[in-house]
């Protein structure tokens, strides 16, 4: 009788240890079993505080899943930056004490990059996850910056330069490194205007492995982020390619009507980061042949200008003076070089190299049509062609590793002659 009573007992106890093992398991299980994290990093201390907070509205609506973490950071005109857990129909407010005790002021500055450096590793390290889908969303201006935010804390308007943003992926990296080994981020998404450009994705290259920028302007209400989230909580096992294909489906499909013109075109794409290098040594190895053609045959090249499709930023973007910047689509401007240069051997062996490898890095693009008309023959990535601070553009990693900005300086010297003698 006693030694039934005794393996009753043993029984029972073996019984709660190994529920106890399962229950630990089950949580390291859901801890670990996070496919995706997405940190939504919204910069709307500007004229598109109301927008900001509608994209905020679309994440709750959808929020958070048992493998999908969804975390987002809200700058506005208030006068107060906040954090949250998003979850579906509620949130959780994230104190900005907890992210860096240094904050002592709820009032933000989205253009410093330690900003954006300490509320994105904060998330990667609490929010661990196989794959990071880093989003900003604000103002954009090109390669001159992006996140504009018209009060820095001293009612100052500040923006995160080039060299600013990549300092920030630098250490954002880093992070993500030392929670699931990998060394980028999986998805770089920039829902912010002319952020489509090869110069930004040149800078940013070592630290994602799919951008989603677009080369126009973009709607003022951004992306669709309930759709958005709806695209990752449905099938969280999808890779970045896949995602970052789907999200930009998600963006052009929800838009209602075609433009008249083609600065209100709306487009957005997904590039490949790990070709970019490759690409930018090609468009290097193109400038210097143009420096030549140009010299050779002035009006053919004026014709390729003439033809080529191109987006202008405008000159005063949330409250600050941008310079006027022409923006050239690199896919159209590369075809029009083929045609336009036909007899030059050297031009055309590239060209057919570029339209190759540019098939490579562009994964995915899509963009409006225009009323009446079809095939714009818009491709996917812009490149800076002329401006007001073409001195200023000279500084950007792009142009210091490459002969386009030479290539660019000569042509509107050489054009400004043939204005004259026409």
């Amino acid at each position: 009788m006693l030694t039934k009573r005794k393996n009753l007992i043993l029984f029972i106890v073996l019984c709660f240890f190994i529920n106890t093992i399962n229950v630990v398991a089950k949580s390291n299980e859901r801890d670990d079993d996070k496919e995706w994290t997405v940190i939504c990093y919204l910069a709307g201390d500007n004229f598109l505080d109301w927008f900001m907070k509608e994209n905020m509205k679309e994440l709750i609506k959808i929020g958070s899943s048992n493998r999908v973490n969804v975390i987002a950071f809200l700058d506005t005109t208030d006068n107060e930056t906040k954090m949250f857990e998003v979850n579906k129909d509620d949130v959780i407010r994230i104190p900005t004490r907890i992210v860096n005790y240094s904050w002592l002021k709820s009032e933000l500055n989205t253009g410093d990059p330690q900003t954006l450096i300490n509320f994105a590793t904060w998330a990667v390290r609490k929010y661990p996850a196989k794959k990071y889908f880093l989003i900003l969303g604000g103002y954009g201006e090109g390669w001159t910056g992006l996140m504009h935010d018209m009060n820095d804390g001293q009612k100052n308007v500040d923006v995160l330069s080039l060299e600013e943003f990549e300092y920030a992926l630098e250490n954002i990296t880093q992070s993500i490194n030392a929670v699931n080994g990998k060394e980028r981020i999986d998805i770089l998404g920039l829902d912010a205007c002319y952020m489509g450009m090869l110069e930004i994705m040149y800078q940013v290259k070592d630290y994602a492995n799919y951008l989603i920028s677009s080369q126009n302007e973009e709607a003022l209400d951004g992306w669709p982020y309930d759709k958005l989230l709806e695209i990752i909580i449905a099938n969280p096992e999808m890779d970045g390619s896949q995602l970052a294909s789907k999200i930009v489906d998600s963006y052009i499909d929800s838009i209602k009507g075609n433009p008249s013109k083609m600065s209100n075109v709306l487009t957005l794409s997904v590039v490949d980061l790990k070709f970019v290098e490759e690409l930018v040594r090609e468009i290097d190895n193109l400038s210097l042949l143009l420096l030549q053609a140009q010299k050779e045959n002035p009006r053919k090249m004026a014709f390729v200008e003439r033809v080529t499709n191109r987006f202008l930023i405008s000159a005063h973007i949330a409250g600050r003076y941008v310079p006027y910047s022409v923006l050239y689509d690199l896919s159209d401007f590369v075809e029009n070089v083929k045609v336009g240069m036909t007899k030059n051997k050297k031009l055309s062996d590239s060209t057919q190299h570029l339209s190759e490898l540019l098939s490579k890095v562009i994964t995915k693009e899509r963009h409006q049509e225009l009323k009446g008309k079809y095939n714009l023959g818009i491709g996917g990535i812009s490149l800076y062609f002329a401006g007001m601070d073409t001195e200023g553009y000279k500084e950007n990693n792009f142009s210091i590793d490459t002969h386009w900005d030479e290539f660019i300086t000569e042509r509107a010297s050489i054009g400004q002659k043939l204005n004259r003698k026409n």
